[in-house]
């Protein structure tokens, strides 16, 4: 089965269940916990513009928004990002650091502030296409819960940010062309190997298999 078509049933078991909702919840604002605490660990400065900074700092209120939607669905035992508390936490963490040292190998040759520049570019461009996926496949699952609305909101400022670094990327590697299907190629093997375990996962889930 095509890792979208796995995507959605797993999705669809996740929201019809109080709990595994939270847990969905909270793992996702883990992650972009995660992003927002790697561009600020990686960006010099004396580099950091503006739009990198205004780029982190909606990374951390992605994560604060979700963990309130966290608390909301499953209550105060989500409070923190406790392994128990999240859905394939640190499966989802190994997608996202994986991705990161693939970036960081393709550019390891070059000069220390080109390298990190680059990096941050293509992880941030494989992490919002795959980012507005995922989301994009949650908000329908959500249907006519009030949750899509904030999901609605969250999806546009991940499109504005993949519009941005569409733009960066650009100006900053002529050799996207050749990079591109090769970074492509490794997210989606990273993604799979996730997908893999969510699924295995929520097969363990008695809520998930009555579903």
């Amino acid at each position: 089965m095509l890792a979208t078509n796995r995507l959605e049933a797993s999705i669809a078991a996740v929201v019809a269940d109080a709990n595994l909702h939270a847990r969905w919840l909270n793992t996702f604002s883990y992650l972009e916990y995660v992003g927002f605490r790697k561009i600020v660990k990686s960006q010099r400065a004396e580099a950091l513009t503006a739009e990198i900074l205004t780029h982190a700092l909606e990374e951390g209120r992605h994560a604060l928004g979700l963990k309130k939607l966290a608390l909301k669905v499953g209550g105060d035992a989500f409070a923190a990002y406790a392994p128990e508390t999240m859905l394939c936490g640190e499966e989802a963490e190994d997608y996202f650091q994986s991705l990161d040292k693939g970036c960081d190998e393709v550019f390891a040759a070059l000069p220390d502030a080109e390298r990190a520049k680059l990096v941050y570019c293509y992880v941030t461009w494989l992490i919002e296409r795959r980012a507005l996926d995922v989301y994009g496949v949650y908000k329908t699952a959500l249907g006519a819960s009030p949750i899509a609305g904030r999901i609605a909101g969250l999806l546009m400022e991940e499109e504005k940010h993949l519009s941005d670094i569409n733009a960066e990327i650009a100006a900053n590697d002529p050799e996207f062309a050749t990079r591109a299907p090769k970074l492509e190629a490794m997210e989606a093997k990273l993604y799979e190997t996730f997908i893999d375990r969510l699924v295995a996962e929520l097969s363990r889930s008695p809520a998930a298999a009555s579903a």
